[in-house]
This record gives C-alpha cells, structure tokens and sequence, in this order.
C-alpha cells in the first residue's frame, strides 16, 4: 500500500516543523550559553562579590572591626620592636601582635555590641 500524498505532506510538514523548533531551541541554548559564560567571568565574580558586601551593614562592620584589629596588631608590633633580625625578638613581635589584635578586637566588638 502506498502512502498517500496528504500523508507525505503531512510529514513533511511535521519535518520542517521539528526543523525549525531544533533551530531555535539551538539558538536559545547558544544565547543561554553565552549568558553562564559573562555571569561566571572572574572579574564579574568579583564585582558581584564587593557588590554584596558594600550592601551589607553587618559584613561592613566585621571587616571595619578585623582591618582595626589586624592593623592595631601590626603597628603595635612594629612600635614596640621596630625591624628585628633576632628570632627570639620575632617571635615576642608575634605574640605581642597578637595580643594586641585580640585586645583591640575585643574592644572594639563590645564597643559596637552597648
């Protein structure tokens, strides 16, 4: 039994359907792609990331309190010792740093915490 015309037109129409709708789901796919590829870049991780951050009171304030007391640690140090060769005199720097890290970090959340 042959096929009759309309069913040949009809498949053939179903074809060039499917056709079309692979085409365009293709060019969504590479459009799709191209939008992971931008949103993944470094430099917009980056950007999203201090994007985040300049938006948070919280994380403002923890960083402002670790930069106080890191840089209170190192000056600290630096003040009391000054440029040592001596390992021992290193190793008394670092734990003068330290402590004034810690002490100054603890002040300066209980300041933030009244």
């Amino acid at each position: 039994m042959r096929p009759s015309k309309n069913q040949i037109q009809s498949l053939e129409e179903a074809i060039n359907y499917l056709e079309i709708q692979r085409k365009n789901e293709f060019n969504d796919l590479k459009a799709q792609l191209f939008k992971t590829s931008e949103h993944f870049r470094p430099i917009n991780i980056i950007s999203q990331t201090i994007k985040v951050l300049g938006e948070s009171p919280v994380l403002k304030t923890n960083l402002f309190e670790t930069l106080l007391s890191v840089t209170g640690g190192y000056f600290s140090k630096k003040m009391i010792l000054g440029k040592s060769n001596s390992f021992s005199k290193k190793i008394l720097g670092y734990i003068i740093q330290y402590s004034a890290t810690n002490f100054i970090s603890k002040k300066v959340s209980s300041n933030t915490n009244d």
